[in-house]
């Protein structure tokens, strides 16, 4: 089963964002089609949808697990692609 994983970044990016959006690549790299990786930057109708209301922010598998406010570590994006299989 292939795990969505969706950053969200602002436009123009903070620092933070700039970094998750090199974890996404970095993701997307090593996992390949075992995941699928989706970069939204800005507003958008997902960002409301998911109750997000800072960024950075990751949401896996539509809203199973949210991080918000803070971009997380690589190692905590991997452990939670670990809880949802991957």
């Amino acid at each position: 089963m292939k795990v969505k994983v969706e950053f969200f970044t602002a436009e123009p990016p903070c620092a933070g964002c700039v970094k998750l959006l090199e974890y996404a690549d970095i993701i997307k790299e090593k996992y390949g089609d075992k995941v699928e990786v989706i970069k939204r930057t800005g507003p958008c109708e997902e960002f409301n949808n998911y109750g997000l209301t800072v960024v950075p922010a990751v949401v896996f598998n539509e809203g199973k697990i949210k991080i918000m406010g803070v971009c997380p570590s690589l190692k905590t994006i991997e452990i939670a692609l670990k809880e949802l299989g991957v």
